[in-house]
């Protein structure tokens, strides 16, 4: 094997580790806790640009996905021209993220060109396997209570009943393991992978969704379903007969699974001795009672009123949380449950883009998107367009009622399916090359320049309890919001545990909460506000400030209750709002001991 064949194949396993690697990321710390994860595919992007370096084949075709990428950087680098942005940072950083994605699509439609287009798939779908694999097994580990003593990611709160992998959520989790169900229908629709082994992989993969409990899942048996039913529709040949056999099949042991999870939960605790209860989607469906199903619904419809408000260029990007938490009294949302989290994201794409970008932005994106996606309906439908389009549909349907778009490396997996599309491109000369080389140097260049500022946010993310050490902690955290815009946001949340709550240096202080508050409204930093408010003899401001924030975190009333104390007479205003709206709550959240 030449090198240059040897270095074409490095660079495709660079290439489907971007759909394993920052997915399996243990490496977390606050405050930029996704840092690696989505740090890992910028720097195996780089390791597969370099290594196509060799074969000439770098940058030499660039799909429509590129294209797409390209305008939303330019739409994203311009946002804060138009809008009054009091982090424009967080915007040029998403739009530096969409400028990696365009080179992404590129590599991409490169090694597509090396390997063809069967090649390209089947090893992509392998990788999306394997990453299930492992992601299902660390699942695994949480069913049984095994993870912290593996030292695997898992929620302290809930180790045996919030089955998540190494992504961090449940429904994340579910998206990820249904992309490996789809790669294994497409591998066997193919010839690359035996009954057999499809049968094994589809009964464990129905089981892990199943105790992972994502309600949503029941959306994407639909959607692959309906897919497969049309691409057999549009060819008939014994691919595709294959391959809707395959899906129909695997669909009904995913749902069948759903149902019969009592069953198998009765007979694991046998075996185990342990006592597993975990709930499927289709039995937390059936309950629906978390009340986040409404919160959901409540926040779209404030999505929408933002919207309307901010028609053209929309309220700012990043900058719905604010306007979440100043909704949330009107008398209409007074009954939308009491999911007692930040709501940054309005928990559908479309929504959120409206609210945040205007209808301008939002336009040209969905409008992009048609474009990027109609070559694999205008043109033969081969296999490889239900991997693409199956994997889509998912991320799509989740991205309906929740945000997994707002992850890089789901947002980069979209880019790399949707740069899937059936070739059109041209071959891209040399001189057209070098600017797309040059950006990858500079993103290259920009990922390793500003990991030292995160590693020195994660050193100045806790106090050390010395006045004079902490005092200049401080003033390098101030420094760092006047001038690293990239970080100015993170920096400004990390000095929020620098404020202590007293009468030194007021002013400053109020003004930074300010600042974070009227950017990210969390209910912590809303009390430390408040009672700053009441030392600056504020109490009017004060008290309006907790109400806003109990208006949208009311089980946050029995925490502010404690934190406030009955000894300082200082606080008696914010007592008395916290108790008439702790003393309003359901029974269940009340856990003060009385």
């Amino acid at each position: 094997m030449t090198f240059q064949k040897i270095s074409e194949r490095l660079a495709l396993l660079s290439l489907c580790l971007i759909a394993i690697v920052p997915f399996a990321s243990r490496v977390h710390f606050v405050p930029l806790p996704q840092w690696f994860g989505e740090i890992n595919v910028i720097w195996l992007l780089l390791a597969a640009g370099a290594l196509l370096l060799p074969s000439g084949r770098l940058f030499d075709a660039m799909p429509r996905a590129g294209w797409w990428c390209l305008l939303l950087a330019a739409i994203w680098g311009l946002q804060p021209q138009f809008v009054s942005l009091m982090f424009p940072g967080m915007s040029y950083a998403t739009a530096l993220g969409w400028l990696a994605l365009a080179l992404l699509a590129s590599v991409t439609a490169s090694l597509r060109g090396a390997f063809g287009e069967r090649e390209f798939a089947v090893w992509l779908a392998r990788a999306i396997i394997v990453g299930g694999l492992v992601q299902s097994l660390i699942g695994a580990a949480q069913l049984t209570g095994l993870a912290p003593a593996l030292g695997l990611f898992y929620d302290g709160s809930h180790p045996t009943t919030n089955i998540f992998g190494h992504i961090g959520q449940r429904n994340q989790y579910a998206h990820y393991l249904m992309w490996s169900v789809i790669s294994g229908v497409y591998l066997f629709a193919v010839r690359r992978l035996g009954r057999g082994w499809l049968t094994a992989l589809t009964l464990w993969m129905a089981l892990m969704l199943a105790w992972a409990g994502s309600r949503t899942t029941l959306l994407y048996l639909l959607a692959m379903a309906a897919l497969a039913a049309l691409w057999w529709w549009r060819n008939r040949n014994e691919t595709s007969r294959r391959l809707l056999a395959a899906m129909s099949a695997v669909c009904a042991v995913i749902l069948a699974a759903q149902f019969a999870l009592p069953l198998v939960n009765h007979l694991v605790s046998l075996l185990t001795h342990a006592d597993v209860e975990n709930a499927s989607g289709v039995a937390r469906l059936a309950a629906n009672g978390d009340d986040m199903g409404a919160r959901r619904f409540t926040e779209m419809h404030k999505a929408w009123m933002t919207f309307r408000a901010h028609p053209l260029w929309g309220v700012g990007w990043s900058q719905y949380a604010a306007e979440s938490v100043r909704l949330q009294q009107l008398p209409q949302f007074a009954a939308a449950g009491y999911n007692s989290g930040l709501f940054t994201n309005a928990h559908n794409l479309v929504l959120q883009l409206l609210a945040e970008m205007g209808g301008v932005a939002t336009a040209l994106v969905l409008g992009g998107f048609v474009w990027v996606a109609l070559p694999f309906f205008r043109r033969r439908a081969e296999p490889e367009g239900v991997l693409a389009l199956g994997c889509l549909a998912v991320t799509l349907t989740h991205s309906m009622l929740e945000y997994p778009l707002w992850y890089y490396y789901f947002l980069a997996m979209l880019v790399l399916f949707a740069a899937m599309a059936p070739r059109d491109e041209k071959i891209v000369a040399w001189p057209l090359r070098l600017p797309l080389l040059a950006a990858l140097v500079w993103v290259g260049w920009l990922s390793i320049s500003t990991t030292p500022m995160f590693w020195e946010l994660v050193n100045l993310y806790t106090p050390t309890g010395n006045a004079q050490k902490d005092a200049k902690r401080a003033e390098r955290l101030i420094a760092i919001v006047d001038t690293k815009p990239l970080f100015a946001y993170h920096a400004l949340y990390t000095l929020d545990d620098y404020l202590p709550i007293n009468r030194d240096n007021l002013r400053q202080k109020l003004a930074l909460e300010d600042r974070l508050t009227a950017f990210r409204p969390y209910p912590d930093v809303m009390l430390k506000r408040a009672q700053m408010e009441i030392l600056a003899g504020q109490q009017q401001q004060a008290e309006q400030t907790l109400r806003t924030t109990l208006a949208s975190f009311p089980t946050y009333a029995g925490q502010f209750l404690e934190t406030l104390g009955d000894q300082d007479p200082a606080w008696e205003p914010l007592r008395r709002i916290s108790r008439e709206v702790y003393d309003k709550l359901p029974a269940k959240f009340r856990t003060l001991q009385e």
